[in-house]
């Protein structure tokens, strides 16, 4: 798909047209001519690639009116956008100057709580991306998700400045994601397989996570630890155990046998009873005391808005407004503190029933069921007590052993699975070696020096050879423009449905000789090379055209015309 026109237009009280743009095949360049030159000054030049960049699904639209580094905001935009409801489209085609080709209109309300549509269909933003995948990249599988590929191609952060390279998503994106992107993009692996594959590696990676949860709560490194530990209490069990036997009468054991077995199996169970009791009342005080703490804590009331800004996007009409939002939120809080208020008093009570059972049930048959020698009652309960705690920890981590093993057996059986695939697998790397035929030649055009992408086998999934040293920013923006522009030139050549178009930001930093490889290369490949640039920058050079400027911005000429 190609890039055909951005409008920009008030939809009330009435539709009236603010700006049309129309682009081309080549280089785009959307300059600014305002009068400082040296940092430019809000005219609005990379404001146009953001809508293009929302128009294609970008979440943040308050970043059209936000400066995010500085923290401030053009509260007479922002006021303009809502009250006249300004809406902006992207008109794509999938041929250039064809009468048979497809025609797509994207329209992004900028407003508060305004829609997204498709050839004036209403959609959900995750639908809103489905459907720009399937049309712009033919992925009907949806993995990897349009705004995943996207960003490569649309280079521009609703936030900030803009240089990622490689690994041009946030950073919370792991490497097996970027295995499954790149696998799509460069025809790596089949698009099933490459599925399959990320999925198993999210499953090692929360096996794993669970595994270093379960480490971290019972705050063991190494599972030989808890070994060690159940050695010990086995042992400590055994011994007590023989301590108790030296304090009762055998004799009178025997003759009281069966009686003795009774009371002991009912002492047991109100022991087992009392531990449960007391683990549930320390669990239960340990979330009562998160719940007061979270409930002294200041809500991040922004966060909760852009929550019901994206859910109001969503769905026509909501019932609860934001501040009985917050109010909601405010009361889950006190009702869990009061629930676990009752749940700790619960257990509480219970604990003091079940003491009391035992303390009476040890009065009432002492002198049957213990059979304890004058003057050794406090040594026996001594014992008894020291006896049931080491029982319980036995227990305890015993249980802990049993979960990691479980973990851990399920974690290799994946792990197994994955390695038996990756074996089985056969690389396309002719598809690589048909990019860098494209990179290395283009590189050496904008940078001097021929670089090469490969693929690696652990860790991120692609290197590019000698770049690890390090680039200055005009170097590392023109090595980007080369890389991009090679992926044109390979889509083409091995019939990969993408974009057929390129946008960069801030590309002031390209020395003379870059930038005009850029543009040649643009116009040879045939696509879109969209930019915005200050004026000076791009004057007087010969190989830039007066039509290679799309739209020129200054202090009278803003984005949208204020």
């Amino acid at each position: 798909m190609y890039i055909k026109k951005l409008l920009l237009q008030e939809t009330y009280p009435e539709v009236r047209l603010i700006r049309e743009v129309v682009f081309k095949l080549g280089t785009n360049f959307i300059v600014d001519a305002g009068k400082d030159r040296e940092k430019g000054n809000g005219v609005g030049k990379t404001t146009a690639l953001k809508l293009i960049d929302v128009c294609l699904g970008a979440k943040d639209k308050k970043y059209i009116y936000t400066d995010y580094e500085m923290d401030s905001e053009n509260i007479d935009l922002k006021d303009y956008i809502h009250e006249s409801k300004i809406q902006v489209a992207l008109e794509l085609v999938d041929k250039w100057e064809d009468d048979d080709a497809i025609h797509r209109e994207l329209k992004v309300d900028l407003f508060k709580g305004g829609k997204k549509y498709i050839d004036g269909v209403k959609y959900k933003e995750s639908d809103y991306w489905y459907e720009l995948n399937k049309a712009i990249f033919k992925n009907d599988q949806n993995v990897p998700t349009f705004r995943q590929l996207i960003g490569m191609f649309v280079r521009i952060n609703q936030k900030f400045d803009n240089n990622k390279f490689l690994k041009y998503l946030d950073s919370h994106v792991n490497a097996a994601k970027y295995e499954n992107i790149y696998s799509y993009l460069f025809d790596l692996q089949s698009q099933d397989m490459s599925a399959e594959i990320l999925g198993l590696k999210d499953e090692i990676k929360e096996k794993q996570d669970d595994i270093q949860h379960l480490k971290k709560i019972n705050r063991f490194k190494y599972v030989d630890v808890i070994n060690q530990k159940i050695g010990i209490l086995e042992k400590e069990i055994k011994e007590l155990s023989e301590d108790l036997a030296v304090l009762i009468d055998t004799t009178k054991f025997k003759e009281n046998e069966q009686k003795i077995n009774e009371i002991k199996l009912t002492y047991s169970k109100i022991n087992d009873l009392l531990d449960e009791s007391m683990f549930k009342k320390k669990r239960s005080v340990s979330i009562l005391e998160g719940a007061k703490k979270e409930s002294k804590e200041s809500v991040d009331t922004s966060l909760l808005e852009k929550l019901y800004e994206e859910t109001t996007q969503n769905f026509d009409k909501l019932e609860k407004t934001f501040i009985e939002l917050v109010n909601f939120n405010e009361q889950l809080v006190q009702n869990k503190i009061s629930y676990f208020k009752k749940q700790v008093s619960k257990w509480s009570i219970k604990i003091n029933v079940l003491e009391e059972e035992r303390e009476n049930l040890f009065k009432e048959h002492k002198n049957v069921i213990m059979l304890i020698e004058e003057n050794k009652i406090d040594e026996y309960t001594d014992i008894q007590e020291r006896l049931g705690n080491a029982r319980e920890d036995l227990g305890r981590n015993k249980q802990i052993i049993t979960v990691y093993n479980e973990l851990n057996n399920q974690l290799s059986s994946t792990q197994e699975k994955l390695d038996t695939l990756l074996d089985s697998l056969e690389k396309q790397e002719d598809s690589l070696s048909i990019f860098n035929q494209k990179f290395s030649a283009y590189s050496k055009m904008t940078n001097g020096e021929g670089y090469v992408l490969y693929h690696k086998e652990k860790g991120f999934p692609l290197a590019i050879e000698d770049i690890e040293k390090g680039l200055s920013t005009g170097t590392k923006k023109s090595v980007i423009a080369a890389f991009d522009l090679a992926y044109q030139a390979f889509a083409v050549e091995i019939g990969k449905m993408t974009p057929k178009f390129i946008v960069h930001d801030v590309i002031e930093t390209l020395d003379r000789i870059a930038l005009e490889s850029i543009v040649t290369i643009a116009n040879d490949v045939q696509c879109q090379y969209i930019a915005s640039v200050l004026k000076e920058k791009i004057s007087n050079h010969p190989s830039i055209k007066n039509e290679d400027i799309i739209l020129t911005l200054s202090e009278s000429e803003r984005m949208f015309k204020m």
